[in-house]
């Protein structure tokens, strides 16, 4: 199975806009059809109603008719669960791009809810000293559109997926790899993920590693490219992962991999299945990762993480309704708590830049842009 995917374009509507079909859900191992459409000009895009899908405005805008919602003015950076038969039509301009997830099986939307996240306000998830949703690392910005616990769509596994929406930054200044050039390390060693790249700028790589996997002396794959126009996919199925490893008597371990930016940033969506719960195990020059959920789903600490984030899902959802229907959110009660939310991110950001300050390496300068201001 193909570790990278280069957008192949195929006009509809006789050159209205163009899709690229992505992952195909007998193919890959989400079960799940990954698309871009890119607008070529004025025109109406509708979406299958029958299977329910994750929609994101990458650019531009498209204005958004159903039957169950208002009109909408969808902008970029703002994301859509269609449940399954929510009809809708959109209408973009020349230039606006959408990604879309679809589940090719109404079973496998378990949400019956549509729900819209604008990140203006999933940027104002956090409580003092816990980012929610809006977590700026060292080395990337993720926004955590679709969790676990999220009533969106489920994997062909019968797992709930996620969708984020990251941006990772310029390695210079991180730990090398054994070929001694800075890398941002990962192993989602209980997950795929495809990665749909539509923002590089600088020059991008990634590569994976080869199993066995080792601590030391590990064997690697060729790096792949990435720009706007490529996915990369860590697509190994847990049996997969099994069978490689049994050998070895090791623990199955998936999806190690390296990646490499210089003089820019790389911006994508990407799916993990399953999804992870939100606690990510992170350290600059070690391979972050997220854990099994039977680590996690259950615990007392999960609990209270779910009881910490519900009143601010609330406020994302009625306040991305105002917004894009038009109305001024600032009037809505739920403005309040989104001004407390963003007050306590805008803290651990200044609080992050300064430990990075005083750590004299200069990674502040690639968090800079990212910071909410």
């Amino acid at each position: 199975m193909e570790k990278r995917i280069e957008n192949q374009w195929r006009a509809e509507q006789g050159g209205a806009f163009e899709v690229a079909s992505i992952l195909q859900h007998e193919v890959h191992p989400e079960g799940l059809d990954l698309t871009r459409v890119r607008f070529l000009r004025k025109s109406l895009f509708t979406p299958a109603r029958d299977h329910g899908a994750l929609l994101s405005v990458l650019r531009g805008s498209v204005q958004l008719r159903s039957e169950s919602l208002p009109a909408l003015q969808l902008r970029a950076g703002t994301h859509l669960y269609m449940p399954a038969g929510f009809a809708a039509q959109m209408e973009g301009e020349p230039g606006t791009e959408l990604a879309l997830a679809l589940s090719p099986k109404a079973s496998r939307a378990r949400g019956k809810l549509p729900l819209l996240r604008d990140e203006q306000f999933l940027a104002g998830c956090a409580v003092p000293g816990q980012a929610l949703r809006w977590i700026l690392t060292p080395q990337y910005l993720s926004r955590r559109v679709f969790l676990h616990h999220d009533r969106t769509l489920l994997s062909k596994s019968g797992d709930p997926v996620s969708w984020f929406h990251t941006t990772m930054f310029d390695v210079t200044g991180l730990p090398s790899n054994d070929e001694g050039k800075p890398v941002f390390k990962m192993s989602y060693n209980y997950r795929t993920e495809p990665n749909v790249c539509y923002q590089v700028e600088g020059r991008a790589g990634v590569r994976m590693a080869l199993h066995p996997y080792s601590e030391e002396d590990q064997k690697w794959g060729p790096w792949h490219a990435l720009d706007g126009e490529t996915t990369y996919h860590l697509n190994e199925d847990s049996t997969q992962a099994q069978w490689l490893e049994l050998a070895t008597g090791r623990e199955p371990r998936r999806n190690k991999h390296e990646v490499f930016v210089e003089g820019g940033f790389v911006s994508l969506m990407c799916i993990f299945d399953p999804a992870p719960t939100g606690v990510e195990l992170h350290k600059s020059g070690a391979y972050s990762s997220y854990g099994d959920l039977g680590e996690t789903l259950g615990t007392p600490r999960y609990a209270q993480y779910l009881r910490t984030l519900e009143p601010y899902e609330e406020m994302v959802q009625v306040l991305s309704l105002a917004k894009a229907c038009g109305d001024d959110p600032r009037g809505k009660a739920e403005w309040k708590l989104f001004e407390e939310g963003r007050k306590a991110q805008r803290e651990i950001e200044a609080a992050l830049r300064a430990e990075l300050v005083a750590s004299g390496q200069g990674r502040e300068r690639h968090i800079d842009p990212w910071m909410l201001r």
